[in-house]
């Protein structure tokens, strides 16, 4: 539970930051090439890029698109995998297709799906949403699946089902309550590996923009400058750790729970 509570107070300050300082700081878009690389100072804490562009306002500005990515992600995996997984229950037919669906993309190597699933959808958020939603699908809903399937098949709901209890009151009121703890756990981890997978994709050239800000996108341009600009790849990297720690915390918590 303590995890929990620490996972949760840094990623609510995080968030706060995200939103509340933007209009305090500089534009993060920017251009002034008579800055160009300025070591972090009063008037540039984290420093300027290649372009003269405030870094900390890029970094702040990329953590709300690597947050809001993430949370759309695991929103979107999860209202896919949960009916799908649910479905899997009762209908063998429907069991059979849906986990060979799984099996087929869990064949295929998690990064060079995500890879051809964001250039195929072009770049921008809704292809990484898009692109990472489609690659972690199958281990939630397998996930799901082998814990709906262990509660189902538990003397409790048998004898729910000898009583006459209708399948959906045992589904809503049974299966998905001894489920959710899982399910949260997991949803922790895809957010977390969501926004690690954006900031790679970024990295490489195969997520967002080179001109929208993210965390991703700082480290490739700092890769180049890494001894005249270090700042460029010490605070997105800081802030992606901070950021992934703070939603592992939050998993192992529940996990002990």
């Amino acid at each position: 539970m303590r995890k929990t509570a620490v996972g949760m107070v840094i990623l609510v300050i995080l968030s706060l930051a995200f939103v509340i300082l933007p209009p305090f700081l500089e534009d993060a878009y920017e251009v002034d090439m008579s800055r160009r690389l300025s070591c972090p100072s009063s008037g540039h804490p984290f420093g300027t890029d290649t372009l003269g562009r405030d870094v900390l306002a890029r970094v702040v500005t990329g953590g709300r698109i690597s947050l809001s990515v993430g949370f759309l992600v695991t929103l979107m995996t999860l209202v896919t995998a949960l009916p799908s997984a649910l479905a899997c229950l009762h209908d063998g037919i429907v069991d059979s297709v849906l986990m060979r669906i799984c099996d087929i993309l869990k064949a295929l190597p998690s990064t060079l799906l995500a890879i051809l699933l964001s250039v195929a959808m072009g770049t921008g958020v809704v292809g990484i949403v898009i692109a990472l939603t489609a690659v972690n699908i199958p281990q939630t809903a397998r996930l799901i699946r082998a814990r709906a399937r262990a509660v189902d098949s538990s003397l409790f709901v048998m004898a729910k089902r000898a009583m006459g209890v209708e399948n959906w009151r045992i589904l809503t009121g049974t299966i998905l309550p001894h489920v959710l703890p899982s399910l949260l756990v997991q949803c922790a981890f895809v957010f977390s590996s969501s926004i690690l997978a954006e900031a790679a994709l970024s990295f490489i050239g195969a997520g967002l923009p080179a001109a929208v800000p993210s965390w991703g996108g700082i480290l490739a341009e700092g890769r180049s400058v890494i001894f005249e600009g270090w700042w460029l790849v010490v605070f997105p990297s800081l802030f992606i750790l901070l950021t992934v720690i703070a939603l592992n915390l939050v998993a192992d918590g529940i996990e002990e729970r």
